[in-house]
């Protein structure tokens, strides 16, 4: 049985990570993060070195999460669905992150902090359908979920934590500033890596306009390797590869109903809002990219309904979604679900492309 405690400091320490992370991921390489498009590139045949990357940080930053913690054998025990109940989670989720073009972190981190009322709209409906399904589905029961109030157990991290928080912040924003100041042909120049923080990176490429160099093009898969890392820490220290965390939020008429996913939320847009703003004011050019490539499409569809409601219902259901699958899976605490849930998204994904397409004009 799992007892919920309310980790309001966890959670935005853990959110403020998740956002250094996806700002660092459109400074440097132009794009926006999101997880679930990591897996859709490669199943469309669009196989890019960066996506690989980003989810080698991933899994890195489970693996690390382990080793730290002394081993499987210290891990306390993970609880999950049962494992029909994981696959069709997982299912729902790639269908759904297909459809609608994004998950938890493309529409609900970077789409809300770039203002897009489709992406708003996509949360929306994710969430309403995740509180629902949830709800109706009893997933708190099926984690093992005591109905005791989490608001009546909130637990506050030692100091210690908090300062090896606040150190691996700033050892990734300066591994950030880093890897720009090496993506700047002027990088011998002292003010090439401020730029990156904010002057501008005007000239942050000396090849012709249009083209990138060879480094420019390994640091962009170094750049989301190390994005990776950073947001899958995020998840760890927010609480967020847990399961039963997130079904205490979307159980929100339990007893045990837990807040704590909305404050990681709110830590990764009190960030991302400003610093989207700043980054796409004063760099005309990705440190290692032509330029920037942020989703374009505004229209409020069926496609985006259904995907908003298939992903909510996914994720209520099983309590996970792609970025913390990757990571849990990683730690090796209870892999046989979490494996299941990321082969039965990769399937939901490619069932929508080859098949839900191709059958309802509507989703075409």
């Amino acid at each position: 049985m799992t007892s919920l405690q309310f980790t309001p400091v966890h959670a935005l320490c853990g959110g403020a990570l998740l956002g250094i992370a996806s700002i660092a991921k459109l400074a440097l390489t132009g794009r926006v993060l999101g997880v679930s498009e990591s897996f859709k590139r490669p199943i469309t045949g669009d196989v890019r070195g960066s996506d690989a990357a980003f989810v080698a940080g991933l899994l890195f930053a489970g693996a690390a999460h382990t080793f730290i913690s002394g081993g499987v054998a210290a891990m306390p025990h993970e609880p999950m669905v049962p494992l029909a109940q994981a696959a069709l989670a997982g299912f729902l989720v790639g269908v759904g992150s297909s459809l609608g073009n994004g998950c938890t972190s493309g529409h609900g981190i970077c789409g809300n902090a770039r203002l897009s009322p489709r992406s708003m709209a996509y949360t929306c409906v994710f969430m309403l359908f995740g509180f629902g399904a949830a709800t109706l589905a009893g997933t708190n029961a099926a984690l093992g979920v005591v109905e005791r109030s989490a608001l009546n157990n909130v637990v506050y991290p030692a100091a210690t934590s908090v300062a090896h928080w606040a150190a691996l912040a700033a050892a990734a924003v300066a591994a950030f500033a880093a890897l720009g100041f090496l993506a700047s042909p002027r990088g011998t120049r002292a003010g090439s890596g401020v730029a990156l923080l904010g002057k501008g990176l005007e000239e942050a490429s000396g090849a012709p306009s249009g083209a990138l160099s060879a480094r420019q093009k390994k640091l962009d898969v170094v750049s989301d390797f190390v994005i990776g890392a950073v947001f899958g820490a995020g998840l760890v220290v927010s609480g967020m590869i847990h399961p039963a965390k997130v079904s205490g939020f979307l159980s929100a008429t339990s007893a045990a109903w837990d807040p704590s996913l909305a404050l990681v939320m709110g830590g990764a847009l009190a960030l991302c809002v400003p610093g989207f703003a700043v980054v796409r004011k004063t760099i005309k050019r990705p440190a290692c990219a032509v330029d920037f490539s942020t989703p374009t499409a505004t229209e409020m569809d069926a496609k985006l309904a259904l995907g908003g409601a298939c992903f909510g219902v996914g994720w209520g259901i099983g309590g996970i979604c792609p970025g913390p699958a990757v990571v849990a899976l990683a730690s090796g605490v209870n892999p046989t679900p979490v494996a299941a849930w990321l082969v039965a998204m990769v399937a939901g994904i490619a069932v929508d492309k080859t098949l839900l397409r191709k059958s309802i004009p509507a989703l075409a």
